[in-house]
């Protein structure tokens, strides 16, 4: 599966996305993870924080709201017109790039967190991510990535993506279909691949999504991975 595929799909996205996340800014979600990055931050050695896959920016914003000093990254460059137009109109200051996330191109030691949500299984190298994250981040900074095991589920225009073309789910099928990712147990793979790399404190947790945004967390959610550079 070539980069260059991924990212014309992302491109096709980009004004229903941030269509999507406008709408969420009246939503009880939006303050709940906003307290969830309030809270996040004094755990934290410091305030740099890198959003790897931020499409429209509504989590880059957060987190600049949140008291964060933001850089956000995604591979479509019509995400990130998207996201600059956002955060504009909240006259909030993020720095925003048009980077993969498997070629992060940051000095070692610079973030105190790196953070990202349904990015990763869109990924050929994931394996990749992981290990720049582990640079990019200053020692004892974290790693937090909220996603699914999505190589078990079939993308549809239903169940919350009611505003999508069926050819876009069609093309996030195909997507998945041919990346390694989707042959592996998530987040169990994740974890082994970063134990590897030499994280610590590697954990996840398929909970706190469903507490962050106040719902009965019987209900199948995404998960959380949290990890830690020494």
């Amino acid at each position: 599966m070539e980069i260059k595929y991924i990212e014309n799909y992302w491109d096709k996205q980009a004004t229903i996305w941030r269509e999507e996340k406008e709408d969420a800014w009246d939503l009880p979600e939006t303050k709940y993870w906003l307290q969830y990055f309030k809270q996040l931050l004094p755990t934290l050695s410091g305030k740099k924080v890198l959003e790897v896959g931020t499409a429209s920016g509504y989590f880059a914003n957060l987190l600049s709201l949140a008291g964060y000093q933001v850089t956000a990254v995604d591979l479509s460059s019509k995400m990130i017109e998207e996201a600059k137009e956002v955060t504009q109109k909240l006259k909030l200051s993020i720095d925003y790039q048009v980077m993969d996330a498997q070629n992060l191109d940051f000095e070692s030691n610079t973030f105190d967190l790196v953070f990202t949500r349904l990015m990763t299984w869109t990924l050929p190298d994931v394996n990749k991510f992981y290990q720049l994250s582990y640079n990019i981040l200053k020692p004892q900074g974290k790693l937090i990535n909220f996603d699914g095991d999505m190589g078990k589920i079939q993308f549809s225009s239903e169940e919350g993506h009611e505003r999508y073309p069926s050819e876009i789910m069609e093309e996030a099928n195909k997507i998945k279909a041919n990346l390694e990712i989707s042959k592996n147990d998530r987040p169990t793979y994740d974890l082994e691949l970063l134990k590897k790399i030499g994280f610590i404190n590697v954990v996840s947790d398929n909970k706190i999504q469903n507490e962050i945004l106040h719902k009965d967390i019987s209900v199948k959610s995404l998960f959380q991975i949290s990890a830690q550079k020494p």
